[in-house]
């Protein structure tokens, strides 16, 4: 075949995949229409699981071209701002497909609590540097006062059909149900995550003292007692702990179905048992790693890992909800 030849079918089959290629375009935009610069955007083929990502401009634009015909899933994960997602995005060939991403924060926007607040607090932060301190029988010691956790690897989770249910129920309403925001206990895995925490180590206990939640601490018993036989369901379960190294091992259960994993809307029943693992591997740093249990609502465990910087100079505060509550009311759903 002469050259020329060879470049005629190149063209060709390139115009060809061009026109075959679908594209999603649209611009990110918060609660109240601003433009959001960085956002990420994930586009997963839900056939074929290929993943495709693009970044929001400063204008808050975004463009994602060549996606074969199908459907997708449609993820943001914006430092800030809850997760979104929208199912089943169908994308035809030669389609240009016009969709506005609107993200929204934990707080609707409330002055003082708003995605400024939750990034400050999710995002890295300059910290002592040293080794990380230890007891007198040489155990690291977690004590300090902590920055919110910021996730690493959110994991994979794999919901039984009524808790993905429940879970896009949420979404879609825009987490108005979320037990935090009526004055309920957020739980285990979500107490920490959003505002700071303190830990108190002591040989037989470790007390986590919370400033955004209800109860405002919660005990890991370190003296070697097991789990009650008959547990009475609670919010925040029963923990115990015992060291492997220089790692604390937390085993939790004895929970209540009223709590959710997150701020997003994962449910668990009262089968949930958790496993988080607490490292300090510097005086400035703290690894925690949660294994979610829940034969009832996963279909298999789930595991999250995090950090949270150390805040020497900030004394955790007193957290009054039930009282002179104004928020429930102006919750906005869909």
């Amino acid at each position: 075949m002469r050259p020329y030849g060879i470049f005629a079918l190149l063209l060709l089959a390139g115009a060809a995949f061009a026109q075959n290629g679908g594209t999603i375009t649209g611009t990110v935009l918060d609660l109240a229409g601003e433009r959001v610069a960085n956002a990420p955007i994930q586009i997963t083929n839900v056939a074929t699981h290929a993943v495709y990502k693009a970044t929001s401009s400063d204008h808050g634009s975004y463009t994602v071209a060549q996606l074969p015909s199908g459907a997708y899933d449609i993820t943001v994960a914006a430092l800030g701002y809850n997760p979104y997602a929208q199912k089943n995005v169908t994308v035809a060939a030669g389609q240009t497909l016009r969709l506005d991403i609107r993200l929204f924060d934990f707080q609707l926007g409330t002055l003082g609590d708003g995605p400024e607040f939750k990034k400050d607090q999710q995002s890295p932060h300059t910290t002592p540097s040293g080794p990380a301190p230890r007891t007198r029988d040489g155990k690291p010691d977690l004590t300090g006062v902590w920055y919110a956790q910021r996730t690493v690897d959110p994991g994979k989770p794999e919901l039984l059909p009524w808790a993905e249910k429940l879970l896009q129920e949420s979404i879609a309403n825009n987490s108005k149900d979320a037990p935090g925001a009526h004055c309920f206990t957020r739980g285990i895995t979500a107490a920490g995550a959003l505002f700071p925490y303190e830990l108190v180590q002591t040989p037989t206990r470790l007390v986590m003292i919370f400033e955004d939640d209800l109860p405002s601490h919660r005990t890991v018993y370190l003296d070697g007692r097991g789990h009650p036989k008959d547990p009475n369901p609670t919010w925040m379960g029963h923990s115990i702990g015992h060291w492997e190294g220089d790692t604390l091992v937390v085993d939790s259960v004895g929970f209540n179905d009223k709590t959710w994993l997150d701020n997003q809307g994962y449910r668990h029943t009262e089968m949930l048992h958790v496993i988080e693992r607490f490292h300090r591997p510097d005086l400035g740093h703290l690894e925690i790693e949660f294994t979610i249990e829940d034969p009832g609502a996963y279909a298999k465990p789930w595991i999250i890992k995090r950090v949270a910087d150390l805040d020497p100079d900030y004394e955790i505060g007193e957290y009054v909800c039930l009282e002179g509550e104004r928020d429930a009311r102006h919750l906005v759903g869909k």
